[in-house]
């Protein structure tokens, strides 16, 4: 009994620093505004609506009729305002609790019209927990009074951490539940073949064209094929069912957010359905260690900044990327870094060039490779890891991308594979290698 006792402890009371969890509670409160600003006027609208529609649910059910719309319009502008004091951690004490239960009843009125929108459950659930807890200990307002105050800076502990599981936890068993929910319904073990799949996007687009719409053109070239759906059926429902192996360790759930993360993105792409707390990331979160973000984007735009400041060109140690010459998604991709690196840090060449070969030869590499090639700092990447260690280099926001480096290299390659066998079926490909236009020339080796 005492080892499970202890075990559990471990599980639950692991230490964590105070900032991690604030940064979950400003960007959970951060998104919670976004939504109360962005749907003002329409949650003005719903409350004037016909009466008789009006059937409550959750806490709304405490109500035996609606509010009036003035009464409805108070609440709106309470709950912002203690929605602006969640995110800065002012009075959090107070401040924090009546948030979570303002955002709770007010989501639970507007879901009293009609509909109940299932997407904004794992807000009010994550904004519940970090409201009840000691979320405002740093990047608050309450923690910068009482450094002022004299106070030591809140060190890592397992207040912080048991929260931050417990979301984790919520997460993983909405996921789990809705696995569950197709297994045992109608549809069952077809969810698993794909077929399910197939069905539900083909009746979505079915939908929009009956009601006036379009349906997605990524739809149009996807429905034909099976084989697909088969993959994405398998693994939704391996992702869903096998939620619970998120909580097994850091490393895995991480890999099972960001592959969740990708599904939400699929889904868009495919029924044009958009999960906005999902596809932005701000769900999965809790699963890495964002208290590290921030140093990790300050090595990387010092990085960027040594090498701007390099004359055009003359970036220190330039690498070389190599790519299929004939192939017109690599020389769309090509022209896509050019664009976005000012530095001038990439030089260029063809794998079927005479200078591309000869760098594969140096590396002991065959020639014969259908892959991106990056040759950096002597070292030679290929598929993924050289897309992704690319993109860290780029200007504007492409860097973030380098997040995925996190994920297996065989799940990495395996989807980068998996385009790079249909890139000549998709984007054609061309009988010789496109001449650099003039401005560049100088960055290609061939």
């Amino acid at each position: 009994m005492n080892s499970l006792t202890q075990k559990l402890q471990q599980f639950w009371c692991q230490p964590a620093p105070a900032e991690r969890i604030a940064i979950l509670r400003i960007a959970t409160g951060g998104f919670a505004l976004w939504y109360l600003l962005s749907r003002y006027e329409m949650l003005q609208k719903l409350s004037r609506s016909d009466v008789t529609m009006f059937e409550p649910v959750g806490l709304a059910k405490i109500l035996y009729e609606p509010m009036a719309p003035g009464v409805f319009t108070l609440l709106l502008l309470v709950t912002i305002l203690f929605n602006v004091a969640y995110i800065a951690g002012w009075k959090f004490k107070w401040s924090g609790p009546a948030f979570a239960l303002l955002l709770l009843f007010l989501l639970s009125y507007r879901n009293s019209w009609t509909m109940i929108y299932h997407n904004r459950i794992a807000l009010v659930l994550h904004v519940f927990i970090i409201g009840i807890v000691a979320s405002a200990d740093a990047l608050s307002i309450d923690a910068w009074e009482k450094a002022k105050a004299g106070a030591k800076k809140a060190a890592a502990h397992w207040r912080y951490g048991w929260p931050i599981k417990l979301i984790c936890a919520g997460t993983v068993l909405t996921y789990f539940l809705s696995g569950v929910a197709k297994v045992f319904g109608d549809l069952a073990w077809e969810w698993v073949s794909g077929e399910a799949m197939r069905s539900q996007v083909a009746v979505d687009a079915l939908r929009k064209v009956l009601l006036g719409g379009e349906a997605e053109p990524l739809f149009e070239w996807l429905y034909p094929h099976t084989e697909i759906f088969l993959i994405m059926g398998l693994g939704t429902m391996v992702i869903e069912l096998g939620a619970p192996f998120a909580l097994a360790g850091r490393r895995v759930g991480m890999i099972w957010a960001v592959l969740t993360w990708l599904l939400h993105w699929g889904i868009f792409f495919i029924m044009g359905i958009r999960f906005r707390y999902h596809m932005m990331g701000i769900i999965f979160l809790p699963f890495f260690e964002v208290e590290k973000l921030g140093s990790w984007l300050q090595r990387l735009i010092k990085r960027r900044q040594i090498d701007e400041a390099a004359p055009a060109g003359q970036a220190s140690e330039p690498a070389v990327l190599l790519f299929d010459g004939v192939c017109n998604l690599c020389d769309a991709s090509v022209r896509f870094v050019l664009d976005r690196d000012p530095a001038g840090r990439f030089r260029f060449s063809s794998l079927q060039s005479r200078v591309g070969r000869q760098l594969l030869n140096q590396h002991e590499t065959p020639s014969n490779l259908s892959t991106i090639v990056l040759i950096e700092n002597d070292r030679l990447y290929l598929r993924s890891s050289a897309a992704l260690r690319i993109t860290r280099h780029l200007s504007g926001l492409w860097p973030l991308l380098y997040a995925f480096i996190l994920l297996p290299v065989p799940i990495r390659d395996a989807v980068y594979s998996w385009v790079a066998r249909h890139r000549y079926q998709w984007f054609g490909r061309k009988e010789a290698c496109q001449v650099p236009q003039l401005a560049h020339k100088h960055r290609f080796l061939d």
